[in-house]
């Protein structure tokens, strides 16, 4: 094999793998096509010229000089089809280089490279073959030929400033790092080529040599630089990738504190809306049974009272005229004691009932405004009352009750929370044995209300959800239960809490904790 044809056949194999590489990876973008095509014509100008130095003879000289220079002049045309490419003027040929339009630098230049590969078909305008040629390298360039350097010379350097605009204005690291890439490959290509043709003569097979390993030299920088810049825009696709995902999911996390929080007020709301119809259904049952037990009552101690006047005076008169020895008057004082007894009794029951319809409305506060100064006690104990005949029959209840002031309050609520607190503990206890203790006290300006029990106790599990709606472990089945949700949702109404203590078969106190100052009255009165 000729020795000097080695680097054209190289530079071949080479430009021809990277153009098929480049058209596979990404061939959607435009660049690489671009480099594709020019690659390509490297190869086969490459090619061309391997197979006339290793292949042509002198009797064939000018069919081969003529079938390698028309394979060269695609080189030049690919190359400035690719530099547009890569410094971004093949989108903006209005622009001015060097006071010449990019659109009319194009025309002129392709026109220019077409015409002479069509001369040097058939004039020796471009090359001066000679009639007969001593070696296949007796290729001196014609009149055209040597003006092509300098003309080739000003296409670059229009060329350079072309890429030297596009590196001032690029937006990132990465553009400007592939621009320079290229800017250095194409340097190193006219280097190997200019030099040589200085250096040896053009057409000599050291010439020839030299400039197609430069050719193969460019081709890789070409590669390179896209290569890189490839892996550059896929990292800064991931980088915004990732800024999206992070910022995505910071939209998503407001988002759903947003949800969480109007879900919260919505149970909030639900909570306040079921206390408010309890409240209000429960009042407006309490005022009906008390007006339908008034007016009775009222007639019945009413007439009560006149009959027992009555009485006395029959009493009275009856013993003024009889004798007290006689049999009629014995009858007589024992129908009188058989009435007496019924009248006591009947005046015990009014009483009684009136004592009931008294706490029901104590436990209501229906005479009252919705919030006022109250005591406590009188609230614990109108419960306790309501309770004793039925939830806490058989149950002992010990009250331990202190000190304490009156406070600002909501009554009807409080007494709300009393009441599903003391039928919870009475729930929870069993057997004769059943004890409920009530104890009130005041610690360090707030007032402890302990409701402590000796039954089944709560599993330390379910302590942080007994205040949930719905929350119950009764038969193991779970039911709607609000009783201790409404009362954690009042006693926080009154800037209180609640506090739980309990083990499994000894029993649990609930401490409800109220402020004896609230403070939104501390804030008013400063």
């Amino acid at each position: 094999m000729n020795l000097y044809a080695v680097p054209m056949l190289i530079s071949g194999i080479l430009c021809m793998l990277l153009a098929i590489v480049t058209w596979l990876f990404r061939r959607r973008e435009r660049i690489n096509r671009i480099f594709s095509f020019f690659t390509l014509a490297l190869a086969l100008d490459a090619f061309a010229f391997f197979a006339w130095f290793q292949f042509g003879t002198l009797e064939s000289i000018h069919t081969w000089m003529r079938l390698t220079f028309s394979a060269g002049f695609i080189v030049p045309a690919g190359l400035i089809l690719f530099f547009l490419a890569f410094t971004g003027y093949d989108k903006n040929l209005s622009a001015k280089i060097m006071g010449i339009r990019v659109k009319h630098f194009l025309i002129v230049t392709l026109t220019f490279i077409f015409i002479t590969a069509l001369l040097s078909q058939f004039t020796d305008l471009v090359n001066k073959i000679p009639e007969n040629p001593q070696h296949i390298w007796d290729t001196p360039a014609g009149p055209l030929g040597i003006l092509m350097l300098p003309i080739f010379a000003l296409i670059f350097l229009y060329l350079f400033t072309m890429a030297y605009k596009s590196y001032r204005k690029a937006e990132s690291l990465a553009q400007q790092r592939f621009i320079l890439i290229l800017i250095i490959g194409t340097s190193l290509w006219i280097l190997f080529g200019y030099v040589g043709a200085l250096a040896f003569p053009v057409g000599s097979k050291t010439w020839s040599a030299i400039s197609y390993l430069g050719t193969g030299i460019m081709a890789v920088f070409y590669f390179v630089a896209i290569v890189n810049f490839q892996s550059d825009k896929v990292h800064a696709l991931n980088i915004g990738l990732e800024e999206k995902v992070a910022e995505r999911t910071r939209e998503l996390s407001e988002k759903n504190i947003e949800l969480e929080d109007a879900f919260n007020q919505l149970k909030e709301m639900q909570k306040q809306i079921i206390v408010q119809e309890k409240m209000a259904s429960l009042g407006q049952l309490v005022a009906g049974l008390t007006h339908e037990f008034n007016t009775p009552i009222g007639a019945m101690r009413s007439m009560q009272s006149t009959k027992s006047k009555a009485l006395k005076r029959l009493e009275k008169t009856l013993a003024d005229g009889h004798s007290a020895n006689s049999a009629d008057s014995r009858e007589i004082n024992k129908m009188m004691k058989v009435i007496s007894d019924a009248d006591q009794l009947i005046d015990e029951g009014t009483g009684r009932l009136h004592g009931i319809i008294e706490n029901l409305k104590n436990f209501v506060r229906l005479d009252e405004s919705e919030t006022v100064k109250a005591d406590i006690h009188d609230g614990i104990e109108s419960v306790l009352s309501l309770l004793e005949s039925d939830i806490l029959k058989g149950i002992q209840v010990t009250r331990n009750y202190g000190v304490v002031p009156e406070i600002l309050s909501q009554p009807r609520k409080l007494n709300q929370v009393y009441l599903n607190i003391i039928k919870n503990a009475a729930q929870a206890t069993t057997g004769k044995n059943g004890r409920i203790t009530v104890t009130t006290v005041l610690q360090e300006n707030s007032i402890h209300i302990s409701i402590r029990d000796n039954g089944k106790g709560i599993e330390q599990k379910d302590l942080t959800a007994i205040f949930e709606p719905g929350f119950t472990t009764k038969n193991a089945i779970v039911r709607a239960r609000l009783g201790l949700a409404i009362s954690l949702q009042i006693v926080q109404e009154h800037q209180g809490s609640i506090q739980v203590d309990s083990e499994p078969g000894k029993g649990s106190v609930f401490t409800i904790i109220l402020p004896v100052e609230p403070l939104q009255d501390a804030h008013a009165e400063n």
